[in-house]
């Protein structure tokens, strides 16, 4: 490189970087004494070099603060030289490299990156290949987006390219969601430390997309929402806009989209849905099986084993076939089911993206609003599992499983809950809602009173299916070969002598005050265990909830019982 350049206008000082589109150096104008970044290109093309001329001066036009400032080009020896301004302070890469970065500080940063981009989209322009290594700082801090134009004839950086980039790479595509993509994996690696995708194939990276694992674990929940909305595999189910990346930032949360119309529309399909035959869960399972033997590699026989096995709480079976049909036909609508299965697994942040993707699509699938809700309530985020609670009751106040699960967000939130949800919540026939005030208001506590942990695990999450309740005809036989007689939706059982229990269990300590609990429901019984010493169904301790669909063996400390669900519930 000579030391002077553009008719000596310039001075060479030093080399700031290089790489597959040519090299930047430091250099010195003359007259003014300015510092200047001049961006040496290699690609010779006259066509594409007046292609980066043109995208470079409408860039610059918009005279925005977050822009590296164009100052002119000049050509020396048949190559293209852009002048322009030299950021001080550095690249977001050198800062990644150098130290770990605050929360947010990151985020105020992406969040000025989505603003900018979202002003350069509107135009049709589309960066490309947004990575730490574009985004620049001034010497007082002001972050800056660089490469405009240059960035489109190279195609992007494989670490930073959105999937669905792979086939089209060469081609100059106007689908902003590509910086979307690569904004999203700026934030995840800014936040992390590393980019997960760096260093390796296409294909691994097809495959961490498929596993959701980005070693994001650590951050907090909404942060991982947001990172997960942004890099989606599927660009239909990513923000579709750069506003809408701005606005999960600020709410720190993705959006509910609730379209009343929408939903209203879309209830008129589901009553017709609603009259397609009901399955017994046994009846159900012999068609499947049945299905599964003449035909194991159909996605319709997969898909209806993985809702199977998911509707009877055996994730893990669920996980297996949900994913063996998605191998088949990556595009199946399963953003639902998938969504359940990681809240079951307790992958919080990846249930909320899977289950606002499906209701982007299903806005008035009330179920999968419920699974959201959940998502909060688990999560401890009991604010917004309250407002959408909330939403949903005035939308639908016939669905009481949303007063419920507002009413034990709104105990849980306010500790101590000496104000009192009813104004709000309006139910009175609720058997949850019973139950959990029923928890909440005795006089000789079931749980220890030293947090909200041991209370929460005695409260019910009202799941969707209980909306419709019939109260079901469980027999429950003691050790003693005594049929115990019971008509009560929700069957209390724990430790002796207290009150609060419908069948007491002798074992003293080794028997939790308020145990487990049967919802005794016509053809949909539940045993759930209340955070308990330990409850075993044949032979299998229950973890959280057990489907009771057949004659099986409950046992508690010593204490064997005999269960028969409802007859009808066998066919």
């Amino acid at each position: 490189m000579t030391t002077s350049l553009y008719d000596n206008q310039y001075k060479y000082i030093k080399e700031l970087g290089k790489g597959g589109f040519g090299s930047v150096f430091l250099a010195k104008a003359e007259v003014s004494n300015r510092f200047v970044a001049i961006k040496q290109l290699n690609n010779k093309d006259k066509e594409q070099q007046q292609n980066i001329i043109r995208e470079i001066e409408v860039v610059a036009k918009f005279k925005h603060q977050n822009i590296v400032t164009f100052y002119h080009h000049f050509w020396q020896e048949g190559l293209l030289f852009l002048v322009m301004e030299y950021c001080e302070g550095g690249s977001l890469r050198d800062r990644i490299r150098k130290e770990k970065m605050t929360a947010p500080v990151v985020f105020k940063w992406i969040q000025t990156l989505a603003e900018c981009l979202r002003t350069v989209h509107k135009k049709g322009i589309i960066h490309h290949d947004i990575k730490p290594d574009n985004i620049l700082f001034t010497e007082n801090g002001t972050i800056k987006i660089s490469d405009f134009g240059v960035a489109n004839t190279g195609g992007g950086t494989s670490a930073y390219i959105s999937p669905e980039s792979y086939d089209w790479r060469n081609e100059n595509n106007k689908d902003q969601r590509v910086d979307i993509y690569a904004l999203g994996v700026t934030l995840m690696e800014s936040l992390i430390g590393k980019n997960p995708f760096s260093f390796i194939t296409e294909e691994k990276i097809i495959e961490l997309h498929k596993k959701a694992d980005f070693q994001i674990n650590d951050l907090q929940h909404w942060q991982q929402e947001i990172i997960l909305k942004a890099i989606n595999i599927i660009p239909e189910l990513r923000f579709q806009y750069m506003v809408e990346f701005e606005e999960a930032i600020k709410a720190m949360s993705i959006p509910v989209v609730f379209n009343k119309e929408l939903l209203k529309a879309s209830e008129l399909v589901e009553y017709a849905e609603k009259a397609l035959k009901k399955m017994k869960w046994k009846n159900a399972l012999k068609y499947i099986e049945f299905a599964n033997e003449e035909y194991p590699d159909n996605v319709s026989v997969l898909t209806i084993l993985g809702k199977y096995y998911l509707l009877t709480q055996k994730i893990n079976h669920s996980k297996e076939y949900i994913e063996k049909a998605l191998q088949l036909n990556p595009r199946l609508d399963l953003q639902k089911d998938l969504g359940r299965i990681n809240l079951e697994n307790k992958n919080y942040p990846i249930a909320i993206s899977l289950l606002s993707d499906h209701l982007h699509r299903h806005p008035a699938d009330y179920e999968a609003y419920n699974l959201l809700l959940r998502c909060y309530y688990e999560t401890k985020r009991y604010e917004p599992a309250m407002e959408l609670a909330k939403m949903l009751m005035e939308s639908n106040p016939k669905l009481l499983c949303f007063a419920n699960n507002y009413y034990i967000s709104y105990v849980l939130h306010n500790k101590n809950g000496k104000n009192n949800p009813d104004k709000i919540i309006r139910v009175t026939d609720c058997h949850f809602v019973a139950y959990n005030k029923s928890v909440f208001q005795e006089t000789e506590p079931s749980y220890t009173i030293d947090g909200l942990a041991p209370l929460k695990s005695k409260l019910l999450f009202m799941d969707y299916p209980f909306n419709d309740f019939k109260l079901g005809n469980i027999s429950i036989t003691n050790s003693n070969h005594e049929e115990i007689a019971l008509n009560k939706p929700i069957i209390k059982i724990g430790r002796e002598n207290y009150a609060c229990n419908d069948i007491s269990v002798k074992g003293g300590t080794t028997i939790s005050r308020r145990h487990c609990i049967i919802i005794n429901a016509k053809n949909n019984s539940w045993l759930y265990d209340l955070g308990s010493t330990g409850t075993y169904l044949n032979g299998e301790r229950v973890n959280n909830k057990a489907l009771i669909f057949e004659n099986c063996t409950l046992k508690i400390g010593t204490t064997e019982f005999e269960i028969k669900p409802d007859r009808e519930k066998l066919l």
